[in-house]
């Protein structure tokens, strides 16, 4: 908030994307200091932005966010969602989100807290393709020049007031009529499996490691040795974070980011 710069509303959206606002929160500063504009992002070393990002969680999400930057370094930013929605690692939710809050387009967004006081407020159907088109309904129906300020308050009221558990209906500016005042249902949202012991914790130690190591490499025997787990479940986590850039091998090395190839 506080800000209607393209590259930081993007940033904080994506950083956004699976982990909790307070980590972000602490961690978003950090980063615009260490990438202070789309085109630092893009000509970054991807490794040095792994290593930033580790212990945000979903790390492929850091390489598209540098990917993202470089398309608009080269193209320009895109205003609408459409063509924001074109950027690596933009999806719709992400694309209104910059579109409303950094161009002040009418697009709706709908993540769990908006999710959760349509479904209430307005008895909606829980099915997002209808939710989608309620909330674009609800953003073009506002003032002009207000898209962010209705952005901000619409996912606001969910986080607020009408929350998961103990919804504040008496502090609610919209509970008059509402179906669900005093019998609020839970909204259901998806959970995702324990992260102890997971391939997900395994990669994400493997990534942390190598962020926080000299030359973001270790040496493979090491490194296995640091992430405790059984030659099997090594080849496979190993090899997932080879292919998904994040890692590579080198000799007897485990290196932070895909391989590049010297002079």
């Amino acid at each position: 908030r506080g800000t209607t710069d393209p590259y930081a509303v993007l940033v904080s959206e994506v950083m956004l994307q699976q982990t909790q606002a307070a980590r972000v929160a602490e961690r978003f500063p950090r980063f615009l200091a260490r990438f202070p504009s789309v085109e630092a992002l893009a000509a970054a070393d991807p490794a040095a932005v792994l290593a930033e990002w580790s212990g945000l969680g979903y790390n492929r999400r850091a390489l598209a966010l540098r990917d993202a930057a470089a398309s608009v370094a080269r193209d320009g930013w895109p205003h609408d969602v459409a063509g924001l929605e074109r950027l690596p690692g933009v999806g719709p939710y992400t694309a209104r989100a910059v579109a409303s809050l950094a161009f002040g387009r009418p697009a709706g967004v709908v993540d769990t807290n908006v999710r959760r006081w349509l479904v209430r407020r307005l008895a909606a159907p829980d099915v997002p393709r209808a939710l989608q088109a309620l909330s674009d309904g609800l953003a073009v129906a506002g003032r002009d020049g207000r898209a962010a300020d209705w952005t901000h308050a619409s996912m606001e009221l969910g986080a607020a007031v009408c929350r998961p558990r103990a919804p504040r209906c008496d502090a609610c500016p919209i509970s008059r009529g509402c179906p669900s005042r005093g019998r609020a249902v839970a909204v259901a949202i998806p959970r995702q499996a324990p992260l102890a012991g997971s391939d997900r914790a395994a990669r994400g130690a493997v990534v942390r490691l190598l962020g926080q190591s000299a030359g973001h490499r270790i040496g493979e025997a090491d490194l296995r040795g640091l992430v405790a787990v059984d030659d099997s479940r090594w080849e496979r986590i190993v090899g997932g974070l080879e292919r998904d850039r994040l890692v590579h091998r080198a000799g007897d090395e485990v290196g932070l980011g895909a391989a590049t190839i010297g002079p």
